[in-house]
């Protein structure tokens, strides 16, 4: 018998979240992501977001502000 995919017990705005902290982590790997290109997932997030999970969308909408600032980004904490 198959175990039941974990995808499967969470919550849209979870999915959201977990995708966003990849991408944020992305900005710390040895070779990071280029900053741009991370600033470009997050919009497009957000704009899911936004519909989905407003205070999701808000939180991505600050990480975005501080990346494009240069302001050292946390993780987006779990809605």
């Amino acid at each position: 018998m198959m175990k039941p995919s974990i995808a499967a017990h969470i919550t849209p705005a979870q999915a959201i979240t977990n995708e966003a902290n990849r991408v944020i982590a992305s900005l710390k790997l040895p070779t990071p992501a280029d900053s741009e290109m991370v600033q470009v997932a997050l919009e497009s997030l957000k704009e899911v977001a936004d519909i989905i999970a407003p205070a999701v969308g808000k939180t991505i909408g600050i990480r975005l502000i501080a990346i494009r600032n240069n302001i050292h980004v946390n993780s987006i904490q779990a809605a």
